[in-house]
């Protein structure tokens, strides 16, 4: 039998070697030349196996204050899970670097080209935590896990726990200062869309939790995804801010007279979307009610 010089840390890999031997043609009927060549293409297919990084599925990170790191492997996208649906602010020439969305809990991050490390701020709805995050793409991210997810530290918490509840005195103050629909409707646009600089509050505006359960059948006839991911309340009106992403293979307009539910408004932040799996086939609508969500679908 041939020497084939074969190294102990190259051992042949049955799977690459018969890959290369098909693509040889000599798993038949192979000669002392044949085999020699198929030898040599088996190594360097194995080497080459063994030089592409493996990529983790799933790394796991606690927010303590402290900004969270988050390397990004180029033409890769990279999923990152939030404790809780988040509104990004971002600066307003990212889109040369990095491609983002964000649908209820997860950001979907996929950089176009290295960066050096940038920041981003993911506010939770929920709490209005903010989650600061640095994006950074490079030769030494390729290797980034395919998920990020964050979870809230023991710190965080009990930062949160310590906060000053609200006087009496100041509810009342925010009673008299009760925004109307448009205004209510104007305040969760802003918390979904707006650059940071742009989202700021509205007097007598409050968040209040909600269940961000995805809902069935809010839009009848439609074949969408309705997911609530933020409330708000300002005297004796509340608005959802709900997410609805189409399903079908073609564009939606938004068929408002469609909701179910008892709602004084409803506004749809685009009036059209594209067809499922484009980059335009999810919206948000702001429904308004004098009551919480639950009560009013």
């Amino acid at each position: 039998m041939p020497d084939l010089g074969e190294r102990p840390d190259l051992a042949p890999d049955p799977v690459v070697q018969a890959e290369v031997f098909q693509q040889l043609d000599v798993a038949a009927n192979p000669s002392g030349a044949d085999v020699g060549i198929a030898a040599r293409a088996v190594r360097e297919a194995q080497s080459k196996r063994a030089a592409t990084p493996a990529r983790a599925s799933t790394e796991r990170v606690v927010f303590n204050r402290r900004p969270i790191g988050v390397a990004l492997p180029v033409g890769h996208e990279r999923l990152i899970t939030l404790p809780s649906p988040a509104v990004l602010h971002v600066p307003g020439d990212i889109e040369v670097a990095v491609r983002l969305e964000s649908i209820g809990r997860t950001v979907y991050a996929r950089a176009l080209r290295p960066f050096a490390p940038l920041r981003i701020i993911a506010e939770l709805i929920e709490t209005g935590e903010q989650v600061p995050l640095d994006l950074v793409a490079n030769e030494g991210t390729v290797t980034a896990s395919e998920e990020l997810e964050v979870f809230l530290g023991e710190r965080v918490l009990a930062d949160r726990k310590s906060e000053p509840t609200v006087s009496t005195e100041h509810q009342d103050q925010e009673q008299q200062q009760a925004a109307d629909m448009v205004q209510l409707t104007r305040h969760a646009a802003r918390a979904l869309y707006a650059p940071k600089r742009l989202a700021y509050g509205t007097a007598g505006v409050s968040q209040v939790k909600l269940d961000t359960t995805p809902v069935n059948g809010l839009i009848r006839g439609a074949l969408v995804e309705t997911t609530p991911i933020g409330q708000w309340r300002s005297g004796n009106l509340w608005v959802t801010a709900v997410v609805v992403r189409n399903l079908a293979k073609s564009p939606l307009e938004i068929p408002l007279e469609a909701l179910r539910g008892q709602w004084l408004a409803a506004t749809a932040q685009h009036g059209r979307i594209g067809p499922a799996g484009s980059e335009r086939d999810t919206t948000a609508i702001y429904l308004v009610c004098q009551r919480p969500f639950e009560s009013c679908r």
